[in-house]
C-alpha cells in the first residue's frame, strides 16, 4: 500500500470508529409559553431560616414553602398536567433543613395553545422516610412521618417505573432513591460504585463532599478529602429506557481521576436492583459546563441539556444534545448531535414578549421532556429567590417552553404523551 492509500485508510478507519461530531441545529420554534411567578408558595412550615453555614436566624424568610427549583419533569396524572421535582431548596445542604422535598403537580395554560400563559399548582407528593431506611440521622429523625428535607438529600432527577414507583437521582451521595408513588422511601439509598481504573466497585464508591461517610470522617488540616466528586456533581440526569427495564444515570461533574470534560453515565438494572457495570461517557463541550437533564427518545437515543454557568446577557451556551448510547468511540464517549440552541429560538408570534428571537438565559436549565416526535417541553430551575435571568433585580420565575423541533425525533413506542 502506498503512502497516500495508507493515510486514506487510517483516516477512514478513524472516522468510522469515532462518534458523530456535535453539529449546529436549525432554529427551534417557540409554540407555547407559560410562567409560574417566582413568589409562589404552597402549604407547609415556615422556611428559609438558615444560612449557608447552618446558622439559624431569628425569623424565617418565608411563611410557608416556596414552589421552586424545578430539577426534573415527567407527565402528570391528568391530561395537560406535569409532575415537577423541587431540588434541595435554597442551594446547599446547610441552608435547607426547613425546605421539604416534594413533587408538585402543575397544570399550565400556555400562550400559543389557547391559554393565558399561567401555571396552576394543583397538589404535591411529600417525600418521606417513615420506615427509617435513609441510613443516617435526618432532620426530622424523631417524628412519625420523617418528612425529608433539603439537608437530608439533594434530589435532582426522577422517573416513573413500570410499577408506578419513583426512582430519584440524588447529589449528596450520589444515590439512587426508590420511593412509592405517594412518596415513601422503599429501600435504603443505592450508593454509586466507582468503576474507574484501579477501583474495586464492590468496595470503592463515588462520594461527594456531602456524603454522610465523608462528613463523618473529615480530614485533618492538610490531608486530602475522601470525596471523589465535586459538590453538586451527582445525578442531575436520570432517564429510563422505553421498556422500563434500565435506568441511565448521568453525573453532573467528573469523578476524580477522569478527564475534567468527562461525565459518567451509569446503567442500573431494575430487575436485579443493581448497577450493571456498564458505564458510558459524555464529553462536555467545555470542562466548565454542566449538564441539566437526561431524557429518553428511544432505546439508544437520549437528550442532554448542557449549559454554561452564566445567566442573562452573560449567558453564551445553553443547548440540548441528542446522544446515542449505541455509538461510542474507542474511549467510550457517546456520539452527540445538537438539537436545540436555547439562546436562539424563533418566536414569530412573540409569545414570550421578548421579540421574534427568544433567549432562555437562566443559569440552571434542568428540565426537558419529549412530548412527541416534534415537540419538547423545557423548564428552568429558578433557584428561588435568585435573580439575573431576566434582570439583576428581577426574581427568576419558572418559565415553561413548548419547542417545535426543526427535525423530528425517532421516538420509541410509549415515549411521549398519548394522543
Amino acid at each position: 500500500m502506498n503512502h497516500r492509500l495508507r493515510l486514506a485508510s487510517v483516516f477512514l478507519s478513524a472516522l468510522l470508529a469515532a462518534p458523530a461530531l456535535a453539529q449546529t441545529a436549525p432554529q427551534a420554534q417557540l409554540i407555547g409559553y407559560a410562567v409560574l411567578p417566582a413568589d409562589t408558595f404552597a402549604p407547609g412550615p415556615a422556611s428559609g431560616q438558615y444560612n449557608g453555614q447552618g446558622q439559624r436566624a431569628e425569623k424565617p424568610r418565608f411563611d410557608s414553602q416556596p414552589v421552586q427549583g424545578f430539577s426534573a419533569v415527567q407527565f402528570g396524572p391528568a391530561a395537560g398536567s406535569y409532575r415537577v421535582l423541587s431540588d434541595n431548596g435554597f442551594g446547599s445542604k446547610y441552608n435547607s433543613p426547613d425546605y421539604l422535598l416534594r413533587l408538585y403537580t402543575v397544570t399550565p395554560s400556555p400562550k400559543g395553545q389557547g391559554g393565558d400563559g399561567s401555571v396552576r399548582v394543583d397538589d404535591f407528593v411529600q417525600l418521606r422516610d417513615p420506615n427509617r431506611l435513609a441510613g443516617f440521622v435526618i432532620v426530622n429523625e424523631n417524628t412519625p412521618d420523617r418528612l425529608l428535607t433539603g439537608q437530608d438529600f439533594d434530589v435532582e432527577s426522577f422517573v416513573v417505573a413500570a410499577d408506578g414507583t419513583l426512582w430519584v437521582g440524588e447529589e449528596f451521595g450520589p444515590y439512587l432513591l426508590h420511593f412509592s408513588a405517594d412518596g415513601v422511601l422503599l429501600e435504603p439509598p443505592y450508593p454509586t460504585p466507582d468503576f474507574g481504573a484501579g477501583k474495586d466497585p464492590a468496595k470503592d464508591f463515588v462520594r461527594s463532599p456531602q456524603h454522610p461517610a465523608v462528613l463523618a470522617d473529615s480530614p485533618a488540616p492538610g490531608q486530602m478529602s475522601k470525596a471523589t466528586l465535586g459538590s453538586s456533581g451527582g445525578y442531575e440526569g436520570l432517564a429510563i429506557n422505553p421498556a422500563k427495564t434500565h435506568l441511565y444515570a448521568l453525573l453532573e461533574k467528573s469523578v476524580v481521576g477522569d478527564a475534567p470534560d468527562t461525565l459518567r453515565i451509569h446503567e442500573f438494572d431494575l430487575a436485579g436492583k443493581r448497577f450493571s457495570g456498564k458505564v458510558l461517557k459524555y464529553r462536555l463541550e467545555d470542562p466548565a459546563h454542566a449538564i441539566g437533564d437526561f431524557a429518553v427518545v428511544n432505546d439508544n437515543e437520549y437528550l442532554v441539556i448542557e449549559r454554561d454557568n452564566h445567566s442573562g446577557d452573560a449567558a453564551r451556551f445553553k443547548k440540548i444534545y441528542k446522544v446515542d448510547l449505541s455509538r461510542t468511540d474507542a474511549n467510550g464517549y457517546v456520539a452527540k448531535t445538537e438539537v436545540v440552541d436555547l439562546l436562539n429560538i424563533a418566536d414569530p408570534q412573540n409569545l414570550a414578549g421578548f421579540g421574534t428571537t427568544f433567549r432562555f438565559p437562566f443559569v440552571t436549565i434542568e428540565d426537558v421532556l419529549v412530548l412527541d416526535a416534534n415537540t419538547l417541553l423545557v423548564i428552568n430551575d429558578n433557584n428561588y429567590p435568585a435573580t439575573g435571568g431576566r434582570g439583576q433585580n428581577v426574581k427568576d420565575p419558572n418559565e415553561m417552553l413548548w419547542l417545535k423541533l426543526a427535525s423530528p425525533l425517532n421516538l420509541a413506542a410509549g415515549v411521549g404523551q398519548a394522543r
